[in-house]
């Protein structure tokens, strides 16, 4: 049995996890992200991560999803990838490979997550939809006739730089800026003068009837709801699919983006639009980078790229 260790660097967490064919996970955890540890370190942290887990017993892989832009020949981070510094000094896939002499695959997290639905989750059925991943920051994919849509040199979508307004100050206001969870939290927090905790807890206030969260939310569901519906409108999707660590929220997220969308989508297609929450939670980034190295496995060797890093 062929696995495969991924990884999944984020803002605030890294999520890891060992993957066997057919996306079953048999192992996983996450880690804290330290955003001002250099690359070196982060490489070596990593890398004593998966000595760690695995305690001797190799995988036959490492796959890796992170943020913004990696060059598909280099492996280093060129746009984009704000929330992880470290990954515009190096090649972490490079410096994996090297350190553990493993073949190693990378993607940008969105477009990792999206093959992870489309593969193992809310996507199955799919055939065009839009995944958009709210955590620390705002990303996901297009994905259309089943398959995510990315640039010829490998750029994903940058569904975060979506504007959806204006700041205090008149300037364009983009959905991260407007919708990611540290958005919603300094949104609260300006609001009521004091931090709130969590996401988690903001919702739960505002379940419990909070008006001042409750706004909170509201804003940046609208926010979300604007793009979804440009998105919907150009490309008459057939489901808005919500990833990431607000995901988690659950139906209290999904219903307020179901009852906003209709303002921003034509009627004739706001009918045949689906909100639903993405299946895999946090682990659809891991599950669809490492179905990236399953089939560069399944490559002959000479058929692989340089270094064995695959072009997401």
């Amino acid at each position: 049995m062929k696995t495969v260790f991924a990884f999944d660097i984020g803002g605030t967490a890294v999520k890891f996890g060992l993957v066997a064919e057919g996306g079953r996970l048999l192992k996983q955890g996450e880690v804290p992200f330290e955003r001002d540890l250099p690359f070196t370190a982060l490489g070596e942290r990593l890398a004593r991560l998966y000595e760690d887990v695995m305690a001797g017993a190799p995988a036959d892989a490492l796959a890796v999803a992170m943020p913004g832009f990696a060059s598909p020949d280099s492996g280093i981070v060129v746009d984009g990838g704000g929330n992880v510094p470290a990954l515009r000094d190096g090649s972490i896939a490079g410096a994996l490979e090297q350190r553990l002499s493993l073949p190693v695959w990378f993607a940008n997290d969105g477009v990792a997550a999206a093959l992870g639905e489309i593969r193992y989750g809310a996507g199955r059925a799919l055939s065009r939809f839009v995944l958009i991943t709210i955590g620390t920051g705002v990303g996901g994919a297009v994905v259309l006739d089943g398959k995510p849509v990315i640039g010829p040199d490998g750029h994903p979508p940058e569904l975060g730089a979506i504007v959806v307004g204006l700041d205090d100050a008149g300037r364009p206001l983009s959905l991260e800026a407007r919708s990611s969870a540290p958005a919603m939290l300094q949104a609260h927090a300006a609001r009521m003068g004091t931090s709130t905790v969590s996401v988690r807890t903001l919702f739960a206030l505002a379940e419990a009837g909070d008006a001042e969260a409750d706004a909170t939310i509201d804003a940046a569901c609208r926010g979300i709801a604007q793009a979804a519906g440009a998105l919907t409108n150009t490309l008459m999707l057939d489901a808005i699919v919500l990833g990431g660590g607000v995901s988690g929220a659950g139906e209290a997220l999904a219903r307020r983006i179901r009852v906003l969308l209709p303002a921003y989508v034509w009627p004739a297609l706001v009918a045949k639009v689906e909100i639903r929450i993405a299946e895999l939670g946090n682990t659809a980034g891991l599950l669809g980078v490492a179905s990236l190295a399953f089939e560069g496995l399944s490559e002959p060797a000479n058929d692989r790229s340089v270094r064995q890093v695959a072009k997401s």
